[in-house]
């Protein structure tokens, strides 16, 4: 007998004016073991039915079913004590983001401990014991010390290991997964990844991971089912989806993999590039407290790098959560204040220039922010956040602004009777291209894209870059990409940026980062790439920092023409290639 299985399952929710069918007769099983993989875009059903199994749906929900059940029990039929049992000894969730998943309040190790004595009669200490045994056993070496802390003082990698030892804590026959990985920087997704297919072996469990990242589905399942719009398109063995998919969806999705770009064709001997940062630099001031006395500290976000835009040419910058590539792109915009540093635009220092002088450059760069949703005004009509940069600047008259706004609004791909709604009433990849619009429609030269794709649905993905390289050939845009997806960066950037630490460890064109990485990180990067295809996936070994210091690249001074320094340097070891080394004589 399966020990997850559903017939015809059925779901819909009460809205003002009808209803919404989010699910319309799905059915699927898991055996004891088996790794199903579910996988679709937003909104295609995946989480809705996962939820039904485990009854977490809300109350306008309306749920129908030939039959569910989880371990033999009648998941519809089953009460209160049997839904408590369901719910962690038989079956644990995963959710996209643990942030909202765990209570603000507590500690990680009151929140461990209470899940576990809710399904066992142990004491306080032995629970608190215990959970120190799971955080150790998801790989996080101080488990003490992270049993006082709270959620908001983890980064979302640690936060979603502590959340992988929540839901093993009462030892689950099967464990779900939803999108455990989204937005995850691709090395903290490569571990967490490899965590879970370690835990479910050793621990004996089945896994269904739902998700809209099929190299994630690649690297960790046995079987897939592929949803769109609340219905299975296709189910099959994972190799058998990948190597000969037979449903038209499933050959789109696999297709958006794949999806690459003709180069730039910029102008490198241009008189001055569309953006250059020199020596741009930032510290934070940091107070410690040590009883009744406090020191401050300099917190290095970003080392002094130097990094050029050429015109109409699009260079990413890719690093981990923490590596300063968001601050340097807020820096490039004079959105946060450097330390020390020159920006130029257009071969123009910006870098000490007041607000009212800084007004005029304003219309020539532009920045779309990673959060869609919180980037756009709520209580604003989109034609009305489009057209806002024009009225800021005094292009036009009101009528012209809004005809302009919603002439932006079809460039993007989105209807002109859109001009009407507001950002809530958009998806996830609809928003971004609102906010592309609003970004470009002053026609910039310089366009800072900070995550741009992040957590978008891999169809979305594929539209919105394309978007962006349509308008960069269309306007002559010079783009600053930043990026943890190093495939999208692969595809649609002419040059690489490798930042770690606040530092550039190594920049090189696109082809030759990829090729022939030099430096230990941006190799540690490459290989945290997920999968295209199951054969290809493959055992990682992840380094620390220790480790990645220690094998820091070594050139002699005959090799660079430099004079010998123990401290790292940028390097010129090939035209356009410069990679962080030592010196030796």
């Amino acid at each position: 007998m399966p020990l997850v299985e559903i017939q015809d399952l059925k779901v819909s929710f009460s809205q003002y004016g009808g209803q919404v069918d989010a699910v319309r007769g799905v059915s699927f099983s898991v055996n004891e073991g088996e790794s199903l993989g579910i996988v679709g875009e937003s909104g295609s059903g995946k989480s809705v039915s996962c939820s039904a199994l485990l009854r977490l749906l809300p109350a306008t929900a309306r749920v129908g079913a030939k039959k569910i059940t989880l371990d033999g029990i009648d998941v519809l039929k089953a009460g209160k004590e049997d839904l408590i049992r369901l719910r962690g000894r038989t079956a644990a969730m995963i959710f996209q983001d643990p942030m909202t998943a765990f209570d603000p309040v507590f500690t990680i190790g009151h929140q461990i401990a209470e899940t576990i004595r809710a399904h066992r009669q142990v004491s306080q200490r032995e629970a608190l014991a215990e959970a120190e045994q799971l955080l150790l056993r998801v790989e996080i070496k101080n488990a003490r010390d992270i049993l006082g802390y709270y959620p908001h003082q983890l980064s979302g990698g640690m936060l979603q290991r502590a959340m992988i030892a929540m839901a093993l804590s009462c030892r689950p026959k099967v464990l779900i997964a939803d999108e455990p990985t989204t937005a995850l920087d691709v090395t903290i997704q490569a571990q967490i990844l490899q965590l879970i297919k370690k835990v479910q072996a050793e621990f004996g469990m089945a896994l269904i991971m739902i998700t809209h990242d099929l190299g994630v589905i690649a690297e960790t399942v046995d079987r897939v089912l592929v949803m769109y719009g609340g219905e299975v398109m296709e189910e099959g063995p994972v190799q058998q989806i990948f190597d000969a998919p037979r449903h038209d969806y499933t050959k789109a999705l696999l297709a958006s993999l794949n999806t690459s770009f003709d180069p730039s064709r910029g102008d490198d001997t241009a008189a001055a590039p569309a953006l250059e940062l020199r020596g741009l630099a930032k510290a934070y001031r940091i107070k410690r407290r040590s009883g009744l006395f406090a020191t401050y500290d300099d917190f290095h976000a970003v080392r002094p790098v130097d990094i050029v835009l050429p015109r109409n040419k699009i260079v990413g910058l890719v690093g981990e959560s923490g590596s300063g590539k968001t601050t340097t792109g807020m820096m490039a915009m004079r959105l946060t204040e450097p330390s020390t540093g020159q920006i130029l635009v257009d071969g123009a220092d910006i870098s000490n220039l007041d607000p009212a002088e800084l007004k005029s450059f304003r219309r020539r760069m532009q920045i779309v922010f990673q959060d869609s949703y919180s980037a756009l005004d709520p209580m604003m009509t989109l034609s009305q956040i489009i057209a806002e940069p024009l009225h800021i600047h005094g292009v036009g008259s009101p009528r012209e602004q809004t005809e302009k706004a919603l002439d932006w609004l079809e460039r993007v791909g989105l209807p002109r009777n859109f001009g009407s709604r507001y950002s809530h009433e958009l998806s996830g990849g609809q928003r971004q291209r609102v906010a592309i619009a609003r970004a470009l429609i002053l026609g910039p030269s310089v366009l800072v894209a900070d995550e741009p794709t992040s957590a978008l649905d891999v169809t979305v993905k594929a539209q919105i870059i394309g978007l962006l390289k349509e308008l960069q050939a269309e306007m002559g845009l010079s783009i600053l990409f930043i990026s943890h997806d190093l495939s999208t960066v692969k595809s649609l950037t002419d040059s690489v940026v490798v930042m770690y630490r606040g530092r550039v460890v190594e920049e090189a064109p696109t082809e030759r980062i990829f090729s022939s990485p030099q430096h230990p990180y941006t190799r540690a990067l490459l290989d945290a790439i997920p999968a295209a295809n199951p054969r290809d996936k493959r055992a990682r070994t992840f380094l620390a920092a220790a480790d990645l210091e220690a094998q820091t690249p070594r050139y002699t001074a005959i090799q660079t023409g430099l004079a010998p320094n123990a401290t790292p340097q940028l390097v010129t070891i090939a035209p356009g290639h410069k990679v962080e080394a030592i010196v030796t004589t």
